[in-house]
């Protein structure tokens, strides 16, 4: 893994180095080093309070002022503030040498590519015709206008590309689940926040052509220090709110210590299936919802002995137990952004393909396609962890309950990925490591069909 991150690290530098050469030979006059000095300082300030994201990485607003100095002063200047202003931020922060190198690197690369396709591939204005309107027609405007927001989407969509190549690497995570987790929601808003470029930019200009353009730069770091803020508020609103979520589940589960993560743990395992479903953004975030929620109306007081009743349910025990799902569909609809699509997942989480679940024994493609993810990923949890009434079983067995019921209890689709997913392997595989931690190895004969035995009871 270290190795696989140094060679991706090496290549990234290597692409940034490459980008600055073919800038070095189409750059223009070189702005004044108080000039470039002042856009280090306010790119500098801006990257001192980066805001973190969900998986081993943090974003920062400083990139507006990178933009602005591309399209300024060109692409091998704007790499210039780029990438000094970067390194000393980071060695300030004291990072490891190859987070330093790689920050730097995916930062020039990044805006020395959408610059240079701008300025060669486009024919692109440097400044562009928009800081000198009144001097060249609307159609000049315009054009430099649409190429501007061409060069931001460059350069953010190369920016998060490298970024999550990186950080799948080291988390040995899956490229296309890191970009989930980091970039859902952040793209469009580093769009619209590549517009405040051009604001930096125009103050310069029009500031410049009365000696005071270092000055102005300093003054817009007003109104950029706002935009992070918003872009900080908006991280922050979300991870408190999914926080405060998993809070709830947990405060539900700790009542019984066998179940204790089961949701987060659904939710992870939800959330991988999604993925290699190819589901939209919108899709795995109401998928990971339903299956952090699927089981918060077991909060309620009846259900606590049998969860913890280490014997078989009664059928009036059970026919209780199977309310829960009814109960949970009440609990989250409650908030209104949960009604709709997330409320139907969660009520439905226990129906099954042929028909024979319950509450409302829908069946197939009827059975909305969050819940029938649930419910695998449900019953995968339920198999590799201990509960009261038997201990976890084996990977192999868990596979072999899950293709015994494809068709019958679960989606055949839904079963085929599961199954197949490294991604969903390794979240087992981790589960069972906890729970070796603090129990003796599995010695219990199967009898029956288990997968069968939980939804039946609805105790997964």
């Amino acid at each position: 893994m270290i190795k696989k991150i140094h060679i991706y690290v090496a290549c990234v530098a290597l692409l940034a180095g490459v980008a600055m050469a073919l800038a070095w030979g189409v750059r223009g006059e070189a702005p004044r080093l108080l000039t470039l000095a002042s856009f280090c300082f306010v790119a500098f300030l801006l990257d001192r309070s980066p805001s973190s994201l969900r998986v081993n990485a943090a974003g920062s607003t400083s990139f507006v002022v990178h933009l602005a100095a591309g399209v300024l002063f060109g692409a091998f200047w704007g790499g210039v503030v780029t990438g000094a202003s970067i390194s000393v931020g980071l060695a300030a922060r004291r990072l490891a040498l190859p987070k330093t190198v790689f920050n730097v690197a995916q930062r020039v690369l990044s805006l020395v590519l959408g610059v240079l396709l701008y300025q060669v591939v486009l024919g692109g204005h440097i400044p562009p015709s928009y800081l000198i309107a009144g001097q060249v027609s609307a159609v000049d405007v315009q054009r430099d206008l649409f190429l501007f927001f061409l060069v931001a989407a460059i350069y953010v969509l190369t920016n998060v590309g490298l970024v999550t190549g990186a950080v799948s690497i080291s988390s040995g995570r899956p490229y296309r689940e890191v970009w989930h987790l980091n970039v859902r929601g952040i793209i469009g808003y580093d769009l619209g926040a590549s517009s405040v470029s051009l604001l930096i930019a125009w103050v310069y200009w029009k500031a410049s052509q009365f000696g005071v353009g270092e000055v102005a730069i300093i003054g817009t770091l007003f109104p950029v220090v706002a935009i992070r803020h918003v872009y900080a508020l908006y991280h922050n609103l979300e991870r408190s709110g999914q926080e405060l979520l998993e809070l709830m589940v947990k405060a539900i589960e700790a009542r019984d210590p066998y179940t204790s993560g089961h949701s987060i743990r659904v939710r992870e395992l939800s959330r991988a299936i999604a993925l290699e479903l190819g589901l939209s953004g919108r899709e795995i975030e109401e998928v990971e919802t339903a299956a952090l929620l699927h089981d918060v109306g077991k909060i309620h007081e009846e259900f606590a002995p049998l969860l913890r009743k280490e014997s078989r349910l009664t059928p009036e025990e059970t026919a209780l137990m199977q309310t829960h799902a009814t109960r949970s569909a009440e609990l989250v609809g409650i908030i209104s952004k949960f009604r709709g699509g997330i409320q139907r997942a969660v009520r439905h989480h226990h129906e099954r393909w042929d028909g024979a679940g319950y509450p409302d024994g829908v069946k197939g493609s009827e059975i909305p396609l969050a819940s029938r993810i649930i419910i695998v990923s449900d019953t995968i949890d339920a198999m590799t962890t201990d509960r009261p009434y038997r201990k976890r079983l084996s990977l192999d067995v868990v596979v072999g309950e899950l293709q015994k019921c494809r068709g019958t209890q679960f989606d055949p689709q839904i079963v085929d990925v599961a199954v197949s997913s490294v991604a969903v392997r390794r979240i087992i595989v981790g589960a069972s490591s906890e729970s070796e931690m603090s129990s003796a190895p599995l010695r219990s004969r199967r009898v029956g069909s288990v997968a069968a035995a939980f939804l039946r009871a609805g105790r997964a």
